[in-house]
């Protein structure tokens, strides 16, 4: 069995200010930090073989603050671009407002996260086709990237009895994420929030996702 702890990163200054966050980085704000320490208290518990974590700066900063709370320092951070959030072209660090209403528009007036999720693929192809700088990815080459970091892990470690993942990454990778092992759920998602964590367990030869779990 494999245990991913899917965790989004913590605040960051963009998210502080309301701000669409993909390619566009910026560093944790003190009260992102302190989110980050809070998971790593929680799951302290658990002995992580290995932690994988997009390449951006507040993921990379999200790992390891989790791991200094939780006394596992000593623990290899894999820095991984195919976990990084979608590119958001054009509409990069863009009002969410603004970013939001966009998109409803170009899907005819949507008007809940319900159904934003629930055609987040409907979402990605239309980010990528108004975007105007050549940057936003289709969305299926979104999915084959992050489909393709749990694969590869569980091949690497899915011989082993009980293997624990930690995975750092974020929100629009998550509802990815849920598209492609847990579609059902993606209606009650909700927005993914900063230092959310899930679990996806992959247990003979099936995977299966756990929302929102609690600590």
């Amino acid at each position: 069995m494999v245990r991913f702890y899917i965790v989004r990163h913590g605040q960051t200054l963009l998210n502080s200010l309301d701000r669409a966050q993909g390619w566009a980085d910026s560093s944790l704000t003190e009260a992102g930090m302190q989110m980050a320490a809070d998971i790593g208290q929680k799951l302290k518990g658990i002995d992580f073989g290995v932690v994988f974590t997009s390449d951006m700066l507040r993921a990379v900063q999200t790992a390891e603050l989790i791991l200094e709370a939780g006394g596992k320092s000593g623990v290899p951070i894999e820095k991984d671009a195919r976990l990084r959030e979608w590119c958001l072209g054009c509409m990069e660090a863009e009002n969410n407002a603004v970013f939001v209403k966009n998109v409803s528009d170009w899907l005819g007036g949507i008007t809940s996260f319900a159904e934003l999720n629930e055609r987040i693929s409907d979402v990605a192809a239309a980010i990528y086709e108004h975007d105007t700088t050549g940057m936003a990815e289709p969305f299926q080459t979104i999915e084959s990237r992050l489909k393709s970091v749990f694969a590869d892990a569980v091949q690497k470690n899915g011989m082993q009895e009980n293997t624990d993942i930690l995975i750092v990454t974020h929100a629009f990778a998550i509802k990815t994420i849920f598209h492609l092992f847990a579609p059902e759920q993606l209606s009650g998602l909700g927005k993914v929030k900063n230092a959310s964590v899930s679990r996806l367990v992959f247990e003979n030869e099936i995977f299966f996702l756990e929302p929102y779990i609690q600590l």
